[in-house]
């Protein structure tokens, strides 16, 4: 579906109701919204349920702590290279 709107003087844009009762968007849905460049914007809801679900699989059976402990690691590696004088103290 292909349809034509128009933002208002807050820079706000309706999204057809056709459009929301086939996405199932509902007052308080939440999206992500980032510039693709070249005038074009991506709007895509923010499914917290499909999120969760899709850790969860890709997650089953892993140690998690060990997964945690070197994303902080690598975290803490990252921000002393970037600001060596917070770690000079």
């Amino acid at each position: 579906m292909v349809e034509v709107v128009e933002a208002d003087s807050s820079g706000r844009v309706v999204i057809p109701k056709a459009l929301r009762r086939e996405l199932g968007i509902r007052e308080r849905t939440k999206f992500i919204l980032s510039n693709r460049g070249g005038g074009q914007l991506l709007l895509q809801k923010l499914d917290i349920d499909r999120i969760a679900k899709k850790l969860e699989d890709e997650l089953s059976g892993k140690d998690i702590d060990t997964i945690v402990g070197k994303v902080r690691k690598e975290v803490n590696e990252k921000i002393k290279a970037r600001y060596p004088d917070l770690h000079a103290r």
